[in-house]
């Protein structure tokens, strides 16, 4: 089966988990991938530091050491009528987790009150415990949620793999061909066990495989199938038994008689490689995963597991209406069963699901119309349908038709499952009706209760909503925040309101509260007169809002048109209006007496010349009143309205005019800013240097500002400046003056030092170093041996013997320099004397001499051989005309080469006799060759007669110029007759080069 693997993230691998898992009770259970097919990966999951989640009876009864359980959950929503589950953990040959001793358990129900319907328990059996194990479980309700929970044998824990495969199981397997199970497509399926051998030991046919005896049936399960459409057929079946020994054979036929008639059978693939005795090892290829593959060769793989074997055979080519059977056996005996995916381009007769509708745009509570137009050719028994959550119904059976209404918006998915007379179960999901949200989905209405006065805050808004989706809960949602049909105490306005019903859908209802406008109103007020004045007066005036007419009551009089009180002294006034709806506004008029006021837009006060000084001056000019006029600054009344002298501050002043009026005014003087200066430096670089600048930034006074330096220099930048104390005066545009100062330094000249050298060890090397070190100046420092390139290493490196000038530079460029020297050895010389010219195969002694001692030698090419222990005296035999070399070293690592050129002169003289005489008397009895110190080897030596027949041949190559080696006379050990023999004989000399000789030579007896 085609597993889909997901790496579920935040679960911690089992070296990292620290705390209590996330799933370690139902409520929190993971919820698996809507998939069919589902792996979690090794060690996804893990139960260290779980606890037992359920009372001891609460768990099913497979389930041990129920106290000390530490279990995890995980949830999945059934898809299919069949569950396979594994798991996984430290198996030995398929590794997963640390998991020992696995139990689990499947769940039905919910989380209150969980049923187990299914579990897996291992044997607890010294060092033979179980490490995995799988469950099957064959009532699945589609569409309802299920729940696993994972735990292990007393308190264990670790991590491991969790797998699930959902699938409509066939009926439960058959161990005979007659009854074997009928399979209508290719879908993948399980099965739980093979035990037994049905009613009947079927004849395998496989007297061809070569066993110890006839393979026999066993632990079987018998399918059988009609080829639809042609194609390749390839399966793969996977134990489910967790050992990793676990044997599948298999055995898959033609029924040549068709699918009823198992009598006439034709074998095309058959599978029963499995264990060798000996090294286990040697049969680790033929367990596990069987079936036929695209890639293989063979159609039988025999017993046991020979070289080459991998427990999958050729894939078929099924034909049209031709029918096959497969039987599949546990050959390991264990119980367990199996599960198989099919794959290839053939498929397998069965039913065709197919189904119709009314219509492919629905209003969601619209009716839609759904009809079965499925197929079959041996004729379908049930209809099984599943409308989706949101539909009314959900479930229905039958061919239809069927009116089902969807409660949501969206495209849902319908499920036909249509089971034949075979018991062939077939499923059609479709997405194709779309479900909208429509208009006449809601209807609203509303009773609107307007606000009565302004500001009464008792509008109200009665709505009743309705939806056409059957049984829908509605929702409201005001614009207010409210969510109740109805909502009150609402001010003049417009409200709306957002009405849901679940489907996904919404409508939005806008409604307008009317009412009065609120009031609008003008104060015109007389003042009394000073010192107890009667003549003031009051006008109140609505000019908008309400409802004209208007009518006015003062001071709790009678309503009338007369918006106007007179006579009044100092006092509180009470007015009430209202309009002609009896809507009132209420207020509380204070009327006082005349008072003094300043003339509007008339300025009280002029600032201080500079800031600090008491030079500003308050005059005060009066609106109203009548004169003459006194005022007071603080030392008593007189005539004049300004006074001179007044810093910056708040000041009370009052005034008096001939009535008796007064006023008291508090006058608050401000001042310009205060000045200053600020002084921005840019220091000077290097010791002794000019190149120091000021820059004055004047701020506050007066602006039109004056730049004037103590030493007569004016403007506020000046550059070029040496160290020293810089005074500036700075004024503004009305003669205001401050002093700053700055003091320019110099910097701490930078001097530069030879903390350490190293000479140059060997002659014309550039190995010699400066180490410099640097004080003074502005750091970090860079170091240089020739101005050009510095660096920020203090060491010089790579540098030749000389005379230097050595270079230290800090942040601001600024350098000092210094003398420095490196000095060389005497140069270190090698030589070995003139090159020569050779023969080739002569060898000749070369002496090496040096002006040092010690000298280690060292020759090449590798021929080269030492005659003194220094190897000061060598001997050479050059092959080819070459350079021999020597290289010194002394001790204190110096190297030189001296070279010595050879000539090689190819002298390839030989000597072939004309005749042997081969009578054992020592003298001329082999025919061999002859030559100089070059001639290496015979490599091939051919005797032939006078009609060309080859009379010897020597066995293998053989020195030249041994006279007991060669032909000796004999054919086979026997004396060849007197006469003129032909040779062929090759040399090899030893530079390599071969040479071919042809001629005659005479035997004489």
């Amino acid at each position: 089966m085609n597993r889909i693997y997901f790496l579920l993230l935040g679960l911690l691998a089992a070296g990292a988990v620290l705390a209590q898992p996330a799933n370690d009770d139902c409520g929190s259970a993971i919820r698996l991938p809507m998939t069919l097919s589902y792996c979690s990966g090794p060690e996804a999951f893990t139960t260290v530091d779980a606890t037992p989640s359920l009372q001891p009876e609460g768990y099913p009864i497979c389930i041990d050491e129920r106290d000390q359980i530490k279990d995890v959950w995980f949830s999945f929503v059934a898809q299919r009528n069949s569950v396979a589950i594994q798991v996984i953990g430290n198996e030995s040959g398929n590794r997963r987790g640390s998991l020992t001793a696995p139990q689990f358990a499947l769940f039905e129900g919910d989380c209150s009150n969980p049923n187990g319907v299914a579990c897996r328990s291992t044997f607890v059996a010294g060092n033979n415990t179980p490490n995995s194990g799988s469950l099957i479980y064959n009532q699945l309700q589609r569409g309802a949620t299920y729940y696993i929970l994972v735990g292990a044998r007393a308190d264990r824990s670790g991590t491991f793999e969790l797998c699930t495969e959902q699938f409509d199981a066939p009926p439960s397997p058959s161990g005979d061909c007659e009854t074997a199970v009928v399979l209508c497509d290719t879908s993948s399926f399980a099965v739980d066990f093979l035990q037994g051998r049905g009613n009947r030991n079927d004849d395998l046919l496989s007297g061809n495989v070569a066993c110890q005896g006839p393979p026999g049936e066993s632990n079987s399960a018998w399918y059988k199938w009609t080829c639809d459409q042609p194609g390749t057929l390839t399966f793969d079946i996977t134990p489910l038994g967790s050992a990793f020994n676990e044997d599948i054979d298999f055995v898959l036929y033609e029924l040549t008689d068709g699918l009823e008639n198992c009598g006439r059978r034709e074998v095309l693939r058959q599978m029963f490689s499995g264990e060798n005795g000996g090294d286990p090892n040697s049969s680790i290829p033929c367990f596990g995963p069987t079936g036929l593959g695209n890639r293989e060769s063979d159609v039988t793989e025999n017993c046991g597991c020979s070289p080459g074997d991998n427990n999958y055979v050729r894939f078929i080519d099924m034909e049209a209406g031709k029918s096959y059977a497969l039987v599949i056996m546990n050959f390991t005996g264990s119980g367990d069963g199996f599960e198989i995916d099919f794959g290839g381009t053939g498929t397998f007769l069965g039913p065709e699901p197919n189904l119709t509708y009314s219509t492919t745009e629905a209003c969601v509570g619209e009716a839609v119309t759904f009809l079965d137009r499925s197929t079959s050719v041996d004729g379908i028994e049930s209809w099984d349908w599943d409308f989706g959550p949101t539909a009314t119904p959900r479930f229905a059976s039958g061919a239809g038709p069927h009116d089902i209404i969807f409660s949501e918006a969206g495209s849902p998915a319908v499920t036909l499952a249509i089971t034949s007379s075979r018991n062939c179960i077939e499923y059609l999901t479709m997405s194709e009706v779309e479900v909208v949200c429509c208009e006449d989905q809601f209807s609203g209405q509303a009773a609107i209760s307007n606000v009565t006065c302004a500001g009464a805050m008792d509008g109200a808004i009665d709505f009743t909503g309705s939806s056409s989706v059957p049984g829908a809960t509605l929702a409201y949602a005001w614009s207010t925040g409210a969510t109740t049909p109805s909502i009150s105490n609402l001010d003049v306005g417009e409200y709306s309101v957002t009405l849901t019903d679940g489907s996904g859908c919404e409508a939005v209802y806008t409604y307008l509260v009317e009412g009065s406008a609120a009031f609008v109103f003008d104060t015109l007020i007389t003042r009394p007169d000073c010192a107890g004045g009667t003549n003031g007066a009051l006008e109140f005036t609505i000019l908008s809002g309400g409802a004209a007419p208007y009518e006015y009551s003062f001071n709790g009089g009678p309503f009338s048109s007369d918006n106007r009180i007179s006579n009044l002294a100092v006092s509180t006034v009470a007015v009430r209006a209202r309009d002609a709806e009896g809507c009132e506004v209420a207020q509380d008029i204070f009327v006082d007496e005349l008072q003094l006021e300043l003339l509007a837009g008339a300025s009280t006060f002029s600032e201080p010349i500079c800031n600090g000084e008491a030079s500003g001056r308050i005059t005060i000019e009066l609106a109203n009143g009548r004169a003459p006029f006194r005022y007071d600054f603080g030392d008593g009344f007189q005539p004049q309205n300004e006074r001179g002298g007044f810093a910056a501050g708040s000041y009370p002043v009052s005034a008096v005019d001939q009535d008796g009026c007064t006023a008291d005014f508090e006058i608050t003087l401000t001042e310009p800013p205060v000045l200053t200066a600020d002084l921005q430096v840019d220091s000077i670089s290097c010791f002794g240097e000019a190149d120091g600048a000021i820059l004055a930034f004047a701020e506050g006074g007066r602006p039109g500002y004056t730049y004037a330096w103590q030493d007569g220099v004016q403007g506020n930048f000046r550059e070029q400046t040496d160290a020293g104390t810089y005074t500036l005066e700075l004024t503004d545009s009305v003669g205001c003056t401050i002093t700053e100062s700055v003091t320019l330094t110099n910097p701490e000249e930078i001097v530069a030092t030879i903390i350490d050298r190293e000479n140059l060890n060997c002659f014309g090397d550039s190995t010699g170093t400066f180490t410099l070190t640097a004080a003074g100046g502005t750091p970090e420092y860079t170091f240089s041996a020739d101005g050009t390139d510095y660096q920020s290493d203090p060491q010089l490196t790579d540098l030749l013997a000389g005379s230097y000038t050595l270079y230290v530079r800090d942040r601001n460029g600024c350098q000092d320099s210094l003398a420095g020297a490196l000095t060389q050895p005497e140069e270190f010389i090698v030589q070995a004397g003139p090159g020569a010219r050779l023969f080739l195969g002569e060898d000749t002694t070369l002496r090496v001499t040096s002006n040092y001692f010690p000298v280690t030698y060292s020759w090449g090419p590798d021929s080269v051989q030492c005659l003194t222990p220094d190897c000061s005296r060598v001997r050479v035999m050059p092959l080819r005309s070459e350079d021999i070399f020597v290289t010194g070293v002394n001790e204190t690592g110096c190297v030189d080469t001296a070279f010595v050129a050879f000539t090689i002169i190819e002298d390839l003289r030989s000597f072939l006799p004309n005749a042997i005489s081969p009578n054992g008397d020592g003298n001329n009895d082999n025919f061999t060759i002859f030559g100089n110190r070059a001639m290496a080897n015979v490599e091939q030596l051919r005797i032939y007669n006078r009609w060309g027949g080859l009379v010897y041949e020597a066995p293998e190559p053989f020195p030249a110029n041994e006279s007991s080696l060669g032909w000796d006379g004999t054919i086979n050990g026997e004396p060849v007759n007197s006469g003129i023999y032909v040779y062929y004989i090759e040399v090899s000399y030893i530079n390599g080069r071969r040479e071919g000789y042809r001629g005659d030579v005479a035997v004489i007896r």
